[in-house]
């Protein structure tokens, strides 16, 4: 899974007069360069409004950034961040992606399943933690010493607190560590999401060209034995607009850059991982509008994926067109060369870091050789089924948990599991002929992609066709019932071993391969 940036800093000035100068950056909280803002924007920001921007500042577990705005608990995120939400809360008599949902007394406040709210407390720099506990390896033991030490300094920083998560996260590529320690809201309840043709303006790919026209905007509140959370720091609504020129601050929890890659990098995005997730999407895209125009409930149903699919397939659609232009390829060719020659300028640091550029490059053909593999069988496994997700958690965690914390897969140590825990474990709704479009969609694109012949594709299918094995295991499956998921994850490896159902069983089967690839991929490249 990638990790987010969390409790970073972005800012940027709005449209200046042409005399103006212009400035942009993204920082920590930790890091902001106040002497330098100060000096081309001509603001003065000190720690004490650091300290209340971060305290009004909320990361939610699906990504989003957050923001306190009431003494209440209330928080303004965007619409795109409680569709899910919104969509578990749903039924056939209520669809609240479509109409909208309103609570208009706190008693109609609905849980939000599975969504926990964060808010930063402390970033400590753990880099010499990670230098000392890697030192010297590579390849599979460098990354066990690596999540070990993730481990142990998560579960040092937070401790027994359940209030507290405590998050290791890498910067510069792994060149620096950072502990955060966040308080956590387990209780994430609804209060508004405005019907998606508002929120939505334009549809696709509209929305993307015309997002001031979009009603944008939900509201969530924080809450804690049963009562709504009191937050002091919270930001103020200020009627007017920015002004021209006005330093313009965004809070938020932002993901990698990708900067920092080379230019044989870029190019094995643009010729091999990028085109290959965009014709996935697309067709499954195409797949989805047919589902939804089965009939009314199968359009409701069917809203939130097609939602996502839409959004993704248009952000990365961008980021592969940039990488088609030669202009763009041939400046960061220039940058690169430029970078190399400062390098090679200084022989200490040049005898010290070799020559990176060319590890790198040949690396790329590794990256081509398991991609397919590691993308069908590991990373994007099941598609986008939930019973398989449950499945595969239910199945690693049984086995995950019998070892030390340190020993573990990063998203099973002692310090992730209550988030997990409480993902696998809230009720939500879960539809029967979706699940099986989504992981037939799956099994069919990795049959096409690692060809009939490939050994993964015959574990994966023997002699079933993606059709009836997806449909069988769908059918089969109880995993739809929180209870049933409880017992599972209660019981433990014996539990799991013990599970007729057929998903589980499913997952058993290529549980080992699939292991062995995600191990290839991050040992390798």
């Amino acid at each position: 899974m990638n990790l987010k940036l969390a409790g970073a800093l972005a800012a940027a000035a709005l449209t200046l007069p042409a005399s103006a100068l212009a400035d942009e950056g993204m920082w920590t909280f930790d890091a902001f360069p106040a002497a330098r803002v100060e000096q081309s924007l001509g603001v003065r920001i000190d720690q004490k409004w650091l300290d209340r921007i971060q305290a009004a500042s909320v990361r939610l577990t699906s990504g989003c950034s957050a923001s306190l705005v009431s003494p209440d608990g209330l928080v303004l995120t965007n619409h795109h961040c409680v569709v899910d939400c919104a969509q578990n809360l749903s039924s056939g008599g209520s669809d609240y992606v479509k109409n909208s949902f309103l609570a208009r007394i706190r008693a109609e406040e609905r849980t939000c399943p599975g969504v926990q709210a964060e808010i930063l407390l402390s970033i400590t720099d753990v880099s010499a933690d990670i230098a000392k506990a890697t030192s010297g390896l590579s390849g599979d033991d460098f990354n066990k010493a690596r999540n070990a030490a993730y481990s142990r300094l998560e579960s040092e920083g937070c401790g027994k607190d359940p209030q507290t998560r405590c998050q290791v996260i890498s910067f510069y590529r792994g060149g620096q560590h950072k502990l955060y320690r966040y308080r956590k809201y387990s209780d994430v309840r609804l209060v508004f999401a405005p019907e998606i043709s508002a929120a939505f303006f334009g549809g696709d790919p509209d929305n993307f060209n015309f997002p001031r026209y979009a009603l944008d905007v939900s509201f969530l509140r924080l809450y804690e034995n049963g009562k709504a959370v009191r937050t002091p720091q919270h930001l103020t609504w200020k009627a007017r607009a920015p002004l021209p020129g006005e330093a313009t601050f965004v809070s938020g929890n932002p993901s990698s850059t990708d900067r920092l890659l080379t230019v044989a990098q870029l190019e094995t995005q643009r010729d091999l991982i990028l085109p290959i997730g965009q014709l996935q999407r697309a067709e499954l895209r195409g797949r989805l509008i047919e589902f939804s125009r089965r009939d009314a409930e199968s359009r409701r149903i069917a809203t939130d994926s097609l939602f996502g699919v839409e959004n993704s397939f248009k952000a990365l659609f961008g980021q592969q067109s940039a990488l088609n232009s030669p202009s763009l390829m041939d400046a960061k060719r220039v940058e690169e060369a430029e970078l190399r020659a400062r390098v090679a300028a200084d022989p200490a640091l040049a005898t010290r870091i070799g020559d990176p550029w060319s590890e790198i490059a040949a690396l790329q053909q590794v990256t081509a050789d398991q991609f397919l593999r590691y993308r069908q069988l590991e990373a994007a496994s099941g598609g986008n089924s939930e019973l398989f997700d449950y499945a595969q958690i239910l199945v690693r965690a049984a086995r995950e948990r019998t070892l030390p914390s340190s020993e573990r897969l990063p998203a099973f140590a002692d310090a992730r599991l209550p988030l997990l825990e409480k993902q696998l474990l809230d009720a939500a709704p879960v539809d029967p002929a979706l699940e099986q479009l989504e992981l037939e969609f799956w099994l069919l694109k990795t049959r096409e992609y690692l060809t009939a012949d490939d050994p993964v594709t015959r574990l994966l299918l023997g002699r079933e066709s993606p059709e009836a094995l997806s449909q069988a295991l769908v059918a089969g499956s109880r995993l739809g019932d929180p209870a049933v998921r409880k017992a599972l994850w209660d019981g433990g490896e014996a539990a799991v071993a013990a599970s007729d159902d057929p998903m589980i069983r499913y997952a058993l089967k290529i549980d080992a391969e699939a292991r062995a690839v995600r191990k290839a991929w991050e040992t390798q490249v």
